[in-house]
């Protein structure tokens, strides 16, 4: 009896180190595998990234880009004046262009906003301001400043230079230059409201 009971806390002892040793083995081999996941797939290090979006079904906001961009990009826009008068044949709705010190200023209304939103528009200011640049114009950026219909201010988006320039050269797609520009946009997001009275 007392030898059967030695036996059995012997075995029990020699399971336990065995599965210890399985475990430590185990997470050493996951180690591993993760270190080796890591070096192969590298960092992103690259932006933007609509080169590397896969297609989806639906309208994408890269495709708006791609198609309103170029659209102005390739007009004849030597002055400011020029600029507001091509985005008006678009039906954008500029209220002021005016230079203040290196920046050009625009304040437009967007009549589309609940249909469109911002980026239809946005991305025909930044193939105006492209096509402006590469006429010359000298600035350090376009401040745009979005208007409702009231008309009061509700949002505003920036066109750097820089990015007009790598987009001329053929540095940035039409895709990737609208998206740096796009992310610049911010806007005040209005609730919807509710009429309805307390005794219904």
């Amino acid at each position: 009896m007392d030898r059967d009971a030695t036996e059995t806390g012997g075995r029990t002892r020699t399971r336990r180190r065995f599965l210890r040793a399985g475990t430590v083995a185990a997470t050493a081999a996951l180690a591993g595998c993760i270190e080796e996941m890591g070096t192969e797939f590298p960092t992103n290090e690259k932006w933007p990234i609509s080169e590397y979006v896969p297609s989806l079904p639906v309208a994408e906001r890269s495709a708006i880009l791609e198609e309103r961009i170029p659209e102005l990009a390739g007009a004849d826009i030597t002055d400011p004046e020029g600029l507001g008068s091509a985005l008006e044949e678009y039906d954008v709705a500029v209220e002021s262009i005016e230079r203040e010190r290196d920046v050009l200023t625009l304040e437009y209304v967007n009549t589309d906003r609940h249909d469109e939103g911002n980026v239809h528009d946005v991305a025909l200011l930044a193939g105006g301001y492209a096509a402006l640049i590469e006429t010359g114009y000298d600035a350090v950026a376009l401040g745009a400043t979005i208007l409702d219909d009231a008309p009061a201010s509700y949002g505003s988006a920036t066109v750097e230079t820089t990015y007009a320039e790598e987009y001329n050269a053929g540095e940035l797609t039409a895709a990737e230059y609208g998206e740096l520009v796009v992310s610049t946009i911010e806007s005040q997001r209005y609730e919807p409201g509710v009429d309805v009275s307390p005794d219904e």
